[in-house]
């Protein structure tokens, strides 16, 4: 089966533009693409690409459906969502609910993005609130973390179920048995931490999950932990600012470089060196993040994604659709959520049993 995935054509930074040649590319590949979006710009914009390209768009697996409504990125989430559904993202996350599309992306309004999959695609029994998670590279790896942008204020259940979530996920991409699962905090200790990261230590101690304790944010690269929980406000602020350092350390070495010919030739010695270590930590080559928790393939992109990312995005939703991850996740989620539950409520026989066995003394 060849699947078609949605793609939201008018969110991003960069919408239309890097949008629709990144699909215009991984069509050029053979993924069948259905966008939705304003068709006076996306049609000129094919017929540009298809033109460079000595070819004709039309003979490409690309469908367009005319949309007359865009969720910007500043707009209040749950009431465009419900007010814009002509919008791309809306129709395009319909397009999957009805079948049309195994898969969606976009770079648009995660917020709405989030809101359109909970009510759309349907959340998970046991999931209030669906979060994204990305593998950030370790020295040793990876580390899965999440949530990393669409859950701002957080309880303490919701950061309990990011941690069998990441649990499930992890278990089933890396082939982890029991992953190390830790809360991402100010300090290592047991006491560090906001009342929310305090109170869901607590909880995750007692769990059946394999619960590592705190983590500090330079620690997380050091192979402490296979899955790293926080709340979306720090999880984003977290994954901005190592995108930013790589940034800064780049420009940093580049003006270095002008100091010195022995500089400059040092680095052009080193230009595989550097280049392997690009394709490690360039961001802007990453694909987007699943959103976990409801029933079907939904990936958010960064919001300042370019055609490259993007395009990124499109190959890991068509894998994802192949893989059938999506079913594997929810079904390996069902079972760790039913082992807390048996977990919960062996505790809570003991703790009924020792207070029956307390009052008959």
């Amino acid at each position: 089966m060849n699947h078609v995935i949605a793609v939201d054509a008018m969110g991003g930074d960069n919408a239309p533009r890097a949008i629709v040649h990144a699909s215009f590319n991984a069509a050029r590949n053979g993924i069948p693409i259905l966008l939705f979006g304003d068709i006076q710009l996306i049609e000129p914009l094919l017929d540009e690409f298809a033109l460079k390209a000595h070819m004709q768009w039309r003979n490409l697996p690309i469908t367009i459906t005319h949309t007359t409504q865009i969720i910007a990125m500043g707009q209040e989430p749950s009431r465009t969502v419900v007010t814009k559904k002509d919008s791309s993202l809306v129709r395009a996350v319909q397009a999957v609910a009805d079948g049309h599309a195994s898969a969606v992306i976009s770079a648009g309004n995660s917020g709405a993005a989030m809101v359109a999959g909970t009510f759309i695609l349907g959340r998970l029994p046991g999931i209030d609130r669906p979060a994204i998670g990305e593998f950030i590279p370790t020295k040793k790896g990876s580390i899965f973390c999440m949530d990393l942008g669409v859950n701002t204020d957080c309880r303490t259940e919701f950061l309990e179920q990011f941690a069998y979530m990441g649990h499930a996920y992890v278990k089933i991409v890396k082939n982890i048995t029991n992953p190390r699962i830790a809360l991402l905090s100010n300090g290592a200790e047991d006491y560090k931490g906001s009342m929310a990261v305090k109170q869901t230590f607590d909880v995750l101690k007692n769990s059946p999950l394999n619960f590592v304790g705190n983590l500090e944010s330079r620690d997380m690269f050091d192979d402490h932990a296979d899955v790293l929980v926080c709340d979306g406000f720090v999880g984003n602020v977290l994954l901005k600012g190592i995108q930013g350092t790589v940034r800064a350390m780049t420009f940093w070495i580049n003006e270095e470089r002008k100091k010195s010919w022995v500089y400059s030739l040092g680095l052009f010695l080193s230009k595989g060196l550097f280049k392997n270590l690009r394709n490690t930590i360039d961001y802007s080559r990453m694909h987007g993040a699943l959103l976990l928790g409801i029933n079907h393939p939904l990936i958010i992109a960064h919001g300042n994604s370019n055609e490259i990312s993007i395009e990124q995005s499109i190959i890991f939703a068509h894998q994802v659709a192949q893989q059938q991850l999506i079913t594997q996740f929810n079904s390996e989620l069902k079972k760790t959520l039913t082992t807390k539950q048996a977990a919960f409520e062996f505790v809570a026989a003991q703790k009924s049993t020792a207070m029956s066995d307390q009052a008959q003394l």
